[in-house]
């Protein structure tokens, strides 16, 4: 909420009468009396128009949320002062002089040519994606992941910032093929407290100790024993413990296959320990098959997200009203935990589940040509429609902004060609714009490989 004590603890008296030049708002204090600062106009407030923030103490990432939530533009840039890691910042500086005053509009020029390039316009429910595109665009530069220690998560998003969801808004702006991922790394996280911040280690098997060492493993060729080799050390000759002889040549009387890892613990030996992580916050122990694993992309803007950012609208996936009321129109979420299900159905009582993707590839031709809106209008008529064609038993959910999803209870995957033709007419006779039309059918353990393709 908009309160008047935040607007005083962000107001700042200007330092000169009638300043001119950018606007800005200053967060943490009063600024000094430098020359360079005197040039701008510091009076900016917040929910006031301005052109950039100057971060001169640490500044709580609730704080600057807040700024972000009334600006009139919540991607101007930002100046930090005070090594305020945790928030997005466009100009770093240890010190507040006229020197870095002047480094930071040489920087932040480039980034105010390209916001007055495009005026920012969203609506309530697009502001947050709609401010991540736009931060692409302004600096020209991919949404990057970067590792940082600092966070539990291990990886974060420096031209976003650390505020609440960064990743699923990239996904969902990825998932409308607004962005395009490119794979940054895999981490694990605890299976206590959710942190990535992980130690590896190889344990023993059998009592879980890391204190384990390595041996070379001696195979004795006539009597077939095979152990450490310090179960063969005897002085400086080779004994055989289990037949007592004496080996002499490596090649002949015995080899040296490879080695093992012994326990000093509990004395267990194992050629391939377990791996472990022990977290670094809760120090609870995980093992490595068990943690659950997350995919981290950079994000590059696409045409078609320069295109939403043109427009200030961002595409509309939600199913018309008349879906909203229809028990078999799901979201990608529930309609993949409703499909899973189904399968584990399937299989218990050997019964047949397909699952079927039809795309619309010229939908990304046709957004060039027609605009988002009319595209939407066009994508949404479409899902009407399959709704509408389809068995009441079948189930549907959107894929992703040019794709719909059908669960089909009972039918196998050479079975759905009826249905595909059925879907294929009705969508050419109800709608007037010519869509291309493809269809990628599942059964079985494929549909989970279905849900991955994205």
């Amino acid at each position: 909420m908009h309160t008047a004590s935040a607007q005083t603890h962000s107001r700042v008296t200007p330092l000169s009468p009638a300043p001119a030049g950018r606007k800005f708002i200053v967060l943490g204090g009063p600024a000094p009396d430098i020359a360079g600062l005197n040039l701008l106009n510091l009076e900016g407030a917040i929910g006031s128009d301005c052109d950039g923030i100057l971060l001169l103490k640490h500044i709580d990432v609730s704080e600057l949320a807040e700024v972000f939530a009334w600006a009139p533009d919540p991607t101007v840039p930002i100046a930090d002062f005070f090594d305020n890691h945790s928030v997005r910042r466009d100009f770093v500086s240890s010190r507040l002089n006229d020197e870095s005053v002047k480094e930071m509009e040489q920087i932040f020029a480039p980034i105010w040519r390209r916001l007055e390039e495009i005026p920012y316009r969203a609506q309530t429910q697009d502001r947050t994606g709609m401010a991540i595109l736009r931060l692409a665009y302004s600096r020209d530069a991919p949404a990057k992941a970067a590792f940082d220690s600092r966070f539990s998560l291990a990886v974060q998003y420096p031209l976003i910032g650390t505020g609440p969801g960064v990743c699923q808004h990239l996904e969902v702006l990825a998932d409308q093929d607004l962005l395009h991922r490119r794979h940054f790394t895999r981490t694990h996280a605890c299976g206590k407290c959710g942190s990535a911040r992980l130690n590896v280690y190889e344990a023993c098997p059998a009592c879980g100790s890391a204190d384990l060492f390595e041996e070379v493993l001696v195979h004795h060729y006539r009597c077939g024993c095979q152990e450490a080799e310090s179960h063969f050390i005897q002085g400086d000759v080779l004994i055989c413990p289990k037949c007592r002889r004496e080996l002499r040549h490596l090649g002949v009387d015995y080899g040296k296959p490879g080695r093992i890892a012994a326990c000093r613990t509990c004395g267990a030996v194992n050629s391939t320990p377990t791996i472990n992580f022990i977290c670094l916050d809760c120090h609870a122990v995980t093992a490595a098959e068990s943690a659950a694993t997350t995919d981290w992309y950079h994000y590059d803007l696409t045409d078609m997200g320069l295109s939403a950012l043109r427009e200030g609208r961002l595409p509309q996936n939600e199913f018309t009203p008349a879906l909203d009321q229809s028990p078999r129109a799901y979201s990608p979420r529930e309609f993949q935990l409703l499909a899973m299900q189904e399968t584990r159905v399937a299989r218990q009582y050997r019964e047949a589940f397909s699952v079927a993707r039809i795309s619309f590839p010229n939908l990304i031709a046709i957004r060039g040509e027609l605009g988002i809106l009319a595209t939407d209008g066009i994508f949404r008529r479409a899902v009407d429609t399959i709704v509408e064609t389809v068995r009441p038993r079948d189930f549907v959910g959107i894929s992703s902004s040019q794709s719909v999803i059908i669960g089909m209870p009972g039918i196998a995957a050479a079975g759905v060609r009826r249905i595909e033709d059925r879907i294929r007419q009705t969508i050419r006779d109800s709608i007037e714009t010519p869509l291309e039309i493809t269809v990628e059918v599942a059964e079985g353990d494929a549909i989970a490989q279905l849900f991955a393709r994205r």
